[in-house]
């Protein structure tokens, strides 16, 4: 399993309240228990989305006007 680590601004009432509902000591761990949560729960909706595929603009470089058209 590869690993991410990310990062994202919360308000400390938010972690607060998260880490009372998870009974957790810490942020990381009550985090990682509600994202673990999250993608096991059966009564979430699951979203499915589709990737968007960007086209180059303006000028391509000329190495690549065999591969790109």
């Amino acid at each position: 399993m590869k690993l991410k680590i990310v990062q994202v601004p919360l308000p400390l009432e938010i972690v607060e309240e998260l880490k009372a509902r998870s009974g957790r000591n810490t942020i990381k761990d009550a985090l990682s228990e509600a994202v673990y949560h999250y993608i096991s729960c059966p009564h979430i909706k699951k979203v499915k989305t589709t990737m968007k595929v960007s086209k180059m603009r303006g000028r391509k470089p000329l190495y690549l006007k065999d591969f790109i058209e």
